[in-house]
């Protein structure tokens, strides 16, 4: 796999985190100003501001459905990837499929970093050198 290849995965890896990262921070900040319109409509029934709640509220759908569907696009590609690699023996594709499937995104992520970050080397038996 070429480096870029490689810089892109790791983007897609980190996907779905960072969106429920924004999630997290759209929904304190629709709690906080929702909270703030109601304590203001009680005093006053002129103001009205519907707008920044219907706007938070469709950027929370959107982080958490992209994170949805990033994190099982990779899913699926990540098992493809353990299924087909030849270095592996029938146990280790069950245990990285068992690691992808119930760890969610942290076994996406540490499977990027153990099976598509590290550098295989070529074994070479140093008993023929000498």
């Amino acid at each position: 796999m070429t480096r870029s290849k490689k810089i892109w995965l790791g983007v897609l890896t980190f996907l779905p985190i960072v969106c429920v990262i924004i999630y997290i921070i759209c929904f304190a900040l629709y709690f906080i100003s929702f909270a703030s319109i109601i304590e203001h409509e009680a005093g006053d029934a002129s103001i009205n501001n519907p707008g920044f709640l219907v706007g938070s509220f469709g950027l929370m759908f959107l982080m958490i459905l992209i994170a949805v569907i990033s994190s099982i696009g990779l899913m699926i590609y990540y098992i493809i990837h353990a299924n087909s690699n030849p270095n592996f023996d029938s146990n280790q594709k069950l245990i990285w499929i068992l690691v992808l499937v119930l760890a969610g995104g942290i076994g996406t992520i540490v499977y990027y970093f153990v099976e598509i970050l590290a550098e295989k080397k070529n074994d070479v038996n140093l008993s023929n050198k000498q």
